[in-house]
């Protein structure tokens, strides 16, 4: 019997990393896919804090600072283009030029109008400030499924704007009805 296979394109899901995955730049990592057709796919790490940065500085700080509402924590969104910012935000503010909706509640917007607008209080009410993004040409996301190195998700605002970064790949993997500590650093194809 042959197998009909038709891409499933996984724009607004979480991809989740098993726990053999061999880049280190994804190693338990959750990414938020932004962006995913047979030509290519993008998406950005929710779950690697970089550090702060402090509203009137150009300049990312690691570690971690103190909490003040002039400081914003700073996730690492992935290996291509580190200097871009992108916010991860929820939809009540999707009214910015460049917002792109990934789902019903979760948008994305690179626009320094957004941070103005957090600055003086009027931004989105929930968000994640992301620096660079990942990428995949086509075929090649399907190529890592295949291999199993990533589970699939849904993402939700809340494990995306509300759990702790340190918790986020538990949580997603849980999410699935996966008992983390039982899963396999090495998976097979029937």
């Amino acid at each position: 019997m042959v197998k009909d296979y038709s891409p499933q394109y996984l724009s607004g899901k979480l991809l989740i990393a098993m726990p053999g995955m061999s880049d280190p730049r994804f190693a338990k990592s959750v990414v938020l896919m932004l962006d995913h057709d047979e030509s290519r796919a993008t998406g950005v790490v929710i779950n690697k804090p970089a550090g702060f940065m402090q509203f009137g500085s150009e300049h990312v700080v690691e570690g971690e600072g103190p909490p003040d509402s002039e400081q914003i924590p700073v996730y690492y969104g992935g290996p291509i283009d580190k200097e871009v910012a992108i916010i991860v935000h929820s939809s009540d503010r999707a009214d910015y030029e460049s917002t792109m909706k990934v789902t019903d509640d979760l948008c994305v917007t690179s626009t320094p109008h957004i941070l103005e607008d957090i600055w003086v209080g009027n931004g989105p009410l929930s968000r994640l400030f992301v620096l660079g993004y990942a990428g995949w040409g086509a075929g090649q996301l399907e190529g890592e499924l295949q291999q199993n190195a990533w589970l699939v998700g849904n993402g939700s605002p809340k494990l995306v704007f509300d759990t702790k970064a340190s918790e986020k790949w538990s949580a997603a993997v849980q999410s699935l009805g996966i008992n983390p500590n039982k899963l396999s650093s090495a998976g097979g194809n029937a």
